[in-house]
């Protein structure tokens, strides 16, 4: 076939697309947290806190003061992911917390109520900015993100011209 011809003929074939596959839920939490409990030891080593010092933290981030009160594996990661960024030395009452997922889940329920939204337009947000159709489905970030444009659209200000909130 000439190369002319073959360009005709792939012009007249349907063009597919893959859709991209929806993510599936998060994993389910390990049984197993000791390598993660170790890590924190090092990181409180490494930050030179004391157990008062690594207690004002925990109050402060998790409202209570012991460590063995983290009772998701979700709080133990941001725990120990906060601790990773911070500096040798640093005031553990002046920190940075981290921002808990269930936290987020709240606020974006309270802002999908105070928009009076359905479950459905919800989902039309999720699906056209994120391509999920769940809040289970984003990233801490990314539910930090969807928030925002939920308040954007509480505002009626948009972020940007993307948010488009279908």
């Amino acid at each position: 076939m000439r190369p002319q011809a073959e360009t005709q003929t792939q012009a007249l074939l349907p063009t597919v697309v893959a859709e991209p596959e929806p993510e599936a839920e998060p994993p389910a939490d390990p049984d197993d947290w000791s390598s993660e409990l170790a890590q924190l030891d090092l990181q409180l080593k490494r930050l030179g806190w004391s157990r008062e010092q690594e207690a004002t933290y925990l109050l402060r981030a998790f409202g209570h003061s012991s460590r063995s009160r983290l009772t998701t594996y979700a709080d133990l990661l941001a725990y120990l992911s906060a601790l990773e960024r911070f500096q040798a030395g640093e005031d553990p009452g002046s920190c940075a917390v981290p921002l808990k997922r269930s936290d987020l889940f709240g606020q974006s329920d309270k802002l999908l109520s105070q928009l009076g939204w359905t479950a459905n337009q919800g989902r039309q947000l999720l699906e056209s900015r994120f391509q999920r159709s769940s809040r289970q489905q984003l990233s801490d970030s990314q539910l930090l993100e969807f928030n925002m444009l939920l308040e954007s659209e509480l505002l009626n200000t948009p972020l940007s011209s993307e948010s488009a909130a279908g």
